[in-house]
């Protein structure tokens, strides 16, 4: 099984996508967590990467193929995989459906985990990560106070960069008016599975599950 997941900043994916990693044995290939590593590295993709990221800009289409193509040949062919926001773009569409045309895997089903804006915006203002082993954790869930430590490794928690009041906003300007439309592709195709990710964790999950297995 082959997988795409999408949704706005706050929904769940990557929650979401590790669940169905681990129930369908798939490998999780997350785009963001991939550029945010990348971005860490000090050479000339690394510092590109870094300096997009400063200025809350998208990586250009021809960079996510190239390191989304090297990521996905990693993994076995008969271990399943599930993309993390990507294709971001309705310009990645016809280029990641190539790719992975070319490696023999097709795409199986896209999931939808949609949240209201005003949530979306809620969540990610609690959301904190570790400066040191960079989990993430929740304000009011994980720790009481910003000032508190990394519950995991008792390192310092920080905001990130693009969890700012600014980044947010244009985080999700670009959802909606970027990727939403490769959303509506998928739908149009008839391999859309919606769910709403207002609900728990499990909920969630249960209906994503449900839905897959149908």
């Amino acid at each position: 099984m082959n997988l795409l997941i999408f949704g706005p900043q706050g929904s769940g994916k990557g929650t979401q996508a590790d669940i169905l990693a681990e129930r369908f044995n798939l490998a999780h290939i997350e785009t963001g967590q991939i550029f945010r590593d990348m971005a860490l590295e000090d050479n000339e993709l690394g510092r590109k990467i870094r300096e997009l990221n400063e200025r809350k800009e998208m990586v250009p289409d021809e960079i996510t193929l190239e390191v989304l193509k090297s990521h996905i040949a990693k993994v076995p062919m008969d271990r399943g995989i599930i993309i993390d926001s990507a294709p971001r773009t309705p310009g990645q569409i016809e280029g990641v459906e190539r790719m992975l045309g070319k490696i023999g895997r097709d795409i199986d089903k896209a999931v939808y985990i949609s949240l209201p804006y005003e949530e979306s915006i809620n969540r990610i203002s609690k959301r904190m990560a570790c400066s040191v082993c960079r989990i993430h954790v929740v304000m009011g869930k994980d720790i009481v106070d910003k000032e508190d430590p990394c519950p995991a490794c008792g390192g310092k928690v920080i905001q990130r960069g693009d969890d700012t009041p600014e980044g947010i906003a244009k985080r999700l300007k670009t959802f909606y008016e970027i990727t939403v439309p490769v959303i509506e592709y998928y739908k149009d195709k008839g391999m859309l599975i919606e769910v709403d990710g207002l609900g728990s964790v499990e909920e969630v999950s249960a209906e994503i599950i449900k839905k897959l297995e149908k």
